[in-house]
């Protein structure tokens, strides 16, 4: 008898790691405040037995400046705006004089222009981190680590599935609520299609990413000194990883979204620039070259017949105003530059700023360039960190990528995931929607613990 390995009190929280991850686009994206709630008690929990488990965690010091580094950040940038300040404080928003004179009576003043919703706004930056930090856990495990991606990208697939039957037999549903918008495009569990639009892309490449590891270590078996393994990797093996591929682009074009195709198609060149590199047979890379240009074509073909091509003729590739939103914005930054208006306030501070030259259609309540908000609501400091952390990020999975001594689908997948993201974050607000930035900053955590690691780590491993 073969005796089992007995299971890790580490492996129970990491699963329930990955269920949030697997469950949090389905409940709308997961924007309401009770679901980000609940996310946040049970990634903490999970977070907190992972933190106990046997492994040691990857670079403990790297974890460490960062989670102090983010918290610091939002707590001095919530202290300073919700401190209650004397009516001459320069920090003070004159909103409140303004309001203390029609009012007839004085008001307790802050910087923030809605006393408390600082407070509030503070539950997306929370979870955000406890994914990151739980990710960055798993990361120092190879096998969780390769567990989260694919939970991921199944997850995703599972979703695209879903997305594309609801979208062929009741396309003005989002689950069992009527659209309010996009009632024409495939939105899946989202309610805008643009964040769809990201998630599925991010999606294809996690995919295709996997589909290319498995041909790799297929190489691998064939060219090796040693007698090839039993276990084969056949083309068979591949229909999976290539129909969840497909699906996935499927769903990415019928959103309709004309900076999620940019972005995704981005992404997947990242992808394949970072896979191409070093590790095919010319042979092998010819093969794939052509199939990915003909992935293209149908690609492009499809998103004309499905919609897009017409929202870019009669549109152009930056309709909807937003030049002029940002510009409106880059004016309330330039007024409040230290703390900005509040976190969470945009919707309410940004009418004072909104330029006759915008469409009176539509509600602006986000400014369409995540960064922006940011200053905007909590100012240039606080932004600026978070951009510097992000840029940081990426230069650390690239360098890994580079690196022929380590393990690299995990870094190649965030690096390239992260790509559709960042870029995308410049003209919409998907990485403020729960349920794709929690996906995307989750694999980030683990794939930066992965290049925390020593490279004799990852020389010891065995290919599975």
């Amino acid at each position: 008898m073969v005796a089992l390995k007995p299971r890790q009190p580490s492996d129970v929280f990491a699963a329930l790691l990955f269920t949030v991850v697997a469950i949090m686009p389905f409940p709308f994206a997961s924007v309401s405040s009770v679901a980000i709630s609940l996310w946040c008690g049970l990634v903490g929990i999970a977070v907190v037995g992972l933190a106990l488990r046997p492994p040691a965690i990857a670079s403990p010091l790297f974890l460490a400046a960062t989670i102090v580094t983010i918290v610091a950040s939002y707590a001095a940038t919530l202290y300073l705006q919700v401190v209650s300040r004397a009516p001459s404080d320069p920090l003070v928003h004159p909103i409140w004089a303004q309001a203390s004179q029609i009012l007839g009576t004085p008001l307790e003043a802050s910087a923030s222009i809605a006393m408390g919703q600082p407070y509030l706004a503070i539950g997306t930056p929370l979870l955000n981190l406890l994914l990151f930090t739980g990710g960055y856990m798993c990361g120092a495990d190879e096998t969780l680590s390769r567990r989260l991606l694919r939970t991921i990208a199944w997850a995703g697939g599972l979703y695209g599935v879903y997305a594309i039957c609801s979208y062929a037999l009741e396309p003005n549903l989002v689950l069992w609520q009527e659209k309010i918008a996009y009632a024409g495009n495939l939105t899946g569990t989202f309610t805008n299609r643009n964040a769809a639009a990201v998630y599925f892309g991010s999606i294809a490449i996690a995919w295709l990413l996997l589909m290319l590891r498995r041909l790799n270590l297929r190489k691998k078996r064939r060219s090796g000194k040693r007698r090839p393994s039993t276990v084969h990797v056949s083309w068979h093996n591949l229909a999976l990883p290539c129909t969840f591929f497909g699906l996935s682009l499927l769903a990415l074009v019928l959103t309709g979204s004309r900076a999620g195709v940019a972005c995704s198609f981005a992404g997947l060149l990242v992808a394949f620039a970072l896979s191409f590199r070093s590790e095919m047979s010319p042979q092998l890379r010819k093969w794939l070259a052509f199939g990915a240009a003909l992935v293209v074509i149908l690609a492009v073909y499809q998103s004309f017949d499905s919609g897009l091509g017409e929202r870019l003729e009669t549109e152009g590739a930056a309709g909807g105003g937003r030049a002029n939103v940002l510009a409106s914005v880059l004016r309330m930054i330039s007024d409040f530059p230290w703390l900005g208006t509040g976190l969470g306030s945009f919707r309410w501070s940004f009418a004072a700023y909104r330029s006759n030259q915008i469409s009176g259609w539509g509600v602006w309540d986000r400014a369409h360039n995540v960064s922006l908000e940011i200053a905007a609501e909590g100012g240039l400091v606080l932004a600026g960190i978070l951009v510097l952390a992000w840029v940081g990020a990426m230069a650390i999975l690239l360098r890994a990528c580079l690196d022929p001594k380590r393990s690299r689908t995990l870094p190649r997948a965030a690096l390239a995931i992260s790509t559709v993201a960042v870029l995308h974050s410049l003209i919409d607000f998907s990485l403020q929607i729960p349920a794709y930035a929690g996906t995307v900053i989750v694999l980030l955590g683990a794939a930066l613990a992965q290049t925390q690691r020593p490279v004799a780590d990852h020389g010891q491993l065995t290919l599975k």
